[in-house]
């Protein structure tokens, strides 16, 4: 086994707490969490003050929270019991060590959905119409003084093209991509999507226009934006 994998089955944990031999109970009562990253405050008003002690340095937490913090087993004391990651993936998670070590990883998917959405629809309507581009011009006119007369003249420039109509290819269509597929379709968009892992959960929170499509690449020669 490797050393941690030792470290960690050699040490009897008190079942009722969590708390090792050898560890100072900083709160006793309290179960102890460490974060890493900010976590929303929001989240964390959901453990009762006085059940739980927060803190971004415990020593001897009973669990972990984070983001995007790339965890190492190091930084993992022994009287953790479980870490969470504030999010849908658990890449900067060690996952295979943590369940050698019999410390389940939880994460929290769709947690973040729908910012992510909006974020996608917005950089689809920034993209179409060019804004940073007419922002960026308007910037520089404005250094030479040449905005007044050239705003009506060079606004053509930045024209674009409405997305009503056009064709929106999903590539994954979980929480994120499932959200994304149902506004565009609001916004008058068709969508058609790919996805070899849905669920029957993600497969009816889509629009019933929703065409699935049998790979990438035939999302990819039908779709107006991916």
């Amino acid at each position: 086994p490797k050393p941690h994998q030792a470290a960690f089955a050699s040490i009897p944990l008190d079942l009722e707490h969590g708390v090792t031999e050898g560890i100072t109970v900083e709160e006793p009562g309290a179960f102890r969490i460490q974060t890493f990253n900010k976590i929303s405050e929001r989240g964390l008003e959901r453990f009762p003050k006085g059940q739980y002690a927060i803190s971004d340095s415990h020593d001897t937490s009973h669990a972990i929270l984070l983001r995007s913090h790339k965890l190492s087993m190091d930084e993992v004391p022994m009287s953790c019991r479980a870490v969470a990651r504030c999010g849908a993936g658990t890449n900067n998670v060690p996952v295979a060590e943590m369940t050698a070590a019999g410390i389940p990883v939880f994460n929290t998917p769709g947690a973040n959905a729908n910012a992510v959405k909006e974020l996608v629809l917005a950089g689809l309507l920034l993209a179409s119409r060019d804004i940073t581009g007419g922002i960026n011009h308007m910037k520089e006119l404005g250094a030479k003084g040449e905005q007044r007369e050239r705003v009506e003249k060079d606004k053509a420039l930045f024209g674009g093209r409405e997305i009503t109509g056009k064709t929106l290819g999903v590539i994954g269509l979980g929480h994120i991509g499932s959200a994304t597929a149902r506004d565009a379709a609001a916004l008058g968009m068709d969508v058609i999507g790919y996805d070899p892992g849905m669920t029957i959960e993600s497969a009816l929170k889509l629009p019933r226009e929703t065409q699935i499509l049998g790979g990438m690449k035939a999302v990819f020669a039908q779709a107006d934006y991916i």
